[in-house]
């Protein structure tokens, strides 16, 4: 127990050692030095109709509504679809690995078995010799 906790706590202290070290990506004294924003020259602005733009912008508005909310339609089943098999991953992520390590240990069983039948075999012959042996010694003597 006093090993997982000293393993636990070098894991710890690394970590905030690896923190503190760090620097910062940029130098301090690296940049681009900006003595005053130069601001647009007089004379050169533009000049905007919001009226005749607000006309415009209803005027397409009205001609393209069922597109837009086709559009939005789509893009929000893709994502509810998208959402939904993500979630059943994640919640049948344990199940798979439960049936890939089961299925992984019976084939081990059946591999140890196999071997163990072997080998209770091969002790089996051996006893036979050895009494047919001794009863020979016997027989003999």
């Amino acid at each position: 127990m006093s090993f997982r906790t000293l393993g636990f706590m070098l894991l710890i202290i690394t970590q905030v050692a690896f923190a503190q070290g760090r620097k910062p990506a940029v130098e301090d004294f690296v940049g681009i030095e900006v003595d005053q924003p130069e601001g647009t020259p007089q004379g050169t602005e533009g000049l905007f109709n919001f009226e005749k733009d607000i006309d415009k912008f209803e005027h397409t508005k009205g001609s393209s509504s069922g597109v837009v909310t086709a559009v939005n339609t789509k893009t929000q089943d893709s994502s509810d679809l998208t959402t939904a098999l993500v979630i059943a991953f994640m919640l049948g992520l344990p199940g798979m690995i439960w049936f890939l390590m089961m299925s992984n240990l019976r084939q081990k069983a059946k591999i140890e078995s196999a071997s163990n039948i072997e080998v209770l075999e091969k002790y089996r012959r051996e006893r036979q010799e050895a009494k047919k042996a001794e009863e020979a010694f016997k027989k003999s003597a």
